[in-house]
C-alpha cells in the first residue's frame, strides 16, 4: 500500500464514522493531508467547544494519523540505511531484533557502541548517559532521555548493569530504581549488542545484531498496544539503531581519510 493509499483509507474511515464538524485535531490532519495530496486546498473547520463522543473521536483520529505517518516514516527510514528492525508484542513485553552489515572495523564499531558519554550527541532520545561505576568489564550506566509512543513522550531515567566482552558483545539489564529516585518508565529491560567480523566481505566489515526486550511500567491498553504500540516502538528503535549505524559509518570514513593522508 502506498502512502497515498494509506491516507485515503484513513480518511475514508474518519469520514464514515462521523460528520466532519464533529472531528477534532488529528483526524482533521488526515483529511487535510488527503486534500493536499489531491491538489485541493485543505478545508478549514471550526472545532466545537464540546460534542458527544469528542474524546473517542480524538483518539480515533490520532490513531489514524499515527497509522498514516507511521507508514511514511518507516518507508523513509528503510531507504536511508540498509538495516532490519523487527518488533513483536508478547503479552506486555516488546521484543526487538535489529541487524545490519557495515563496511567498518569491528573494534571501531565496538568503541562507538560503548562511547556512553557521547551517546546524546548522535542517538535521538538520549539526553544524558554517564558511567557511575566501572570494574574491569562490568559497569553501571545511568541514562536519561525520552521515549516516544504515539504522540506521548515518556521520560526515561534508568540505571543499567552492563557487561563488556571486547570486542564482540555488550550485555545490559535494568537495575532496580535507587531509593528516592523517580519511578522508571520501564518495568523491565534487557539488551545485547553482538558484533561479528565479516572477513570474506569486500571490503571487510562487521555484522551488528541488537536484541532487546522491555515492559512499560504503565502498559498501553491491549488494543492500542497491538495495533499501534508495536509500530511506534519499531519506529523509535529504527531511529535509534540507524543513528548508531550512521555514527559508526561516519567514524569509519574519518579514520579511512586520516589513513590515506598519513
Amino acid at each position: 500500500m502506498t502512502s497515498a493509499d494509506s491516507v485515503d483509507a484513513a480518511a475514508a474511515a474518519i469520514s464514515a464514522a462521523a460528520p466532519l464538524s464533529e472531528w477534532s485535531g488529528p483526524a482533521r490532519a488526515v483529511l487535510a493531508l488527503r486534500s493536499t495530496q489531491a491538489g485541493r486546498r485543505a478545508p478549514k473547520y471550526a472545532v466545537p467547544a464540546s460534542c458527544r463522543g469528542c474524546r473517542r473521536r480524538f483518539w480515533c483520529g490520532a490513531l489514524c494519523l499515527a497509522f498514516v505517518l507511521g507508514g511514511n516514516f518507516d518507508a523513509a527510514a528503510q531507504e536511508a540505511v540498509a538495516s532490519r528492525v523487527d518488533v513483536v508484542l508478547n503479552g506486555e513485553t516488546y521484543v526487538i531484533h535489529a541487524s545490519a552489515r557495515l563496511a567498518a572495523d569491528q573494534r571501531l564499531a565496538w568503541e562507538t557502541l560503548t562511547d556512553y558519554e557521547r551517546l546524546r550527541d548522535f542517538v535521538p532520545g538520549v539526553t544524558r548517559a554517564r558511567v557511575l561505576q566501572r570494574s574491569d568489564t562490568r559497569l553501571i550506566i545511568e541514562q536519561s532521555g525520552v521515549f516516544t509512543v504515539l504522540f506521548v513522550e515518556l521520560p526515561v531515567q534508568l540505571q543499567l548493569a552492563v557487561e563488556h566482552r571486547p570486542y564482540s558483545m555488550v550485555l545490559a539489564r535494568l537495575l532496580p530504581d535507587p531509593v528516592g529516585a523517580t519511578e522508571s518508565t520501564l518495568r523491565s529491560f534487557t539488551a545485547s549488542y553482538r558484533l561479528r567480523a565479516l572477513v570474506r566481505q569486500q571490503p571487510p566489515g562487521v555484522q551488528l545484531d541488537y536484541d532487546a526486550s522491555f515492559e512499560l511500567a504503565q502498559p498501553l491498553p491491549p488494543v492500542l498496544g497491538r495495533l499501534f504500540g508495536v509500530g511506534a516502538v519499531r519506529r523509535a528503535m529504527r531511529e535509534q539503531f540507524e543513528a548508531m549505524l550512521r555514527e559508526i559509518e561516519r567514524r569509519q570514513a574519518a579514520l579511512t581519510a586520516r589513513e590515506l593522508v598519513d
